[in-house]
């Protein structure tokens, strides 16, 4: 009977043991992944600014055609690749100085992105009316999660300033202003290069106005 008993009492000592040592190896495996995470979401968070300033020239546009171009999103949608889905506007306002909206789009798989669009003229009347000089402002901001995580969430974001004028020997010229945040990974591997890709945005923005 004592044997029995001696048998048993060790047998659920050795089960504690064993579950104490479940317990601290799960906990390590989710101090392990949780560190993961937190260098994952540091390598990818767009905390870094960059920007770009370039200058385009278009002989076979006027400055009104060009800013009216520019201030429709649903160009942005043709020139943006990541603009993969439908998008809807969320706010519009024109206080008779400029006009502003904001849309919401979808960019894919766990993605949701959101721009705003203010178009104005340079001398502070409609972007519509008869001025030859105009300004339009454009901010994208996109964010997306990873599969069965709710954190981190990975952003993207850009932001242009463009004014638009009359050339000398026909058409319009465009100067903007490029601003983005990058992340630390896509600066080292040197994905992070505003001035060319606003350089290839400006060619495809040529090709679309023919």
């Amino acid at each position: 009977m004592a044997d029995a008993l001696f048998t048993i009492r060790r047998s659920l000592h050795y089960e504690r043991c064993s579950s104490a040592a479940a317990m601290r190896s799960a906990a390590r495996r989710r101090g392990r992944a949780a560190v993961a995470l937190l260098a994952l979401a540091a390598l990818l968070a767009p905390w870094l600014p960059r920007g770009a300033r370039t200058r385009l020239a278009l002989a076979g546009q006027s400055p009104a055609a060009l800013a009216h171009f520019l201030a429709d999103f649903s160009n942005h949608a043709r020139l943006h690749a990541h603009t993969t889905g439908p998008w809807q506007v969320e706010e519009e306002s024109n206080n008779n100085t400029c006009w502003r909206y904001a849309v919401a789009y979808e960019c894919g798989a766990l993605c949701v992105g959101r721009a705003t669009v203010a178009a104005c003229d340079a001398n502070a009347r409609l972007s519509h009316g008869a001025s030859d000089r105009h300004r339009v402002q454009f901010s994208d901001r996109r964010c997306w999660g990873l599969p069965a995580l709710s954190w981190p969430r990975l952003c993207e974001s850009l932001e242009t300033d463009s004014v638009i004028g009359p050339r000398a020997a026909g058409g319009a010229w465009l100067e903007e202003q490029a601003y983005v945040q990058c992340s630390l990974l896509a600066t080292v591997v040197g994905h992070c290069d505003v001035h060319a890709a606003r350089l290839l945005h400006h060619r495809a923005l040529r090709e679309a106005l023919g």
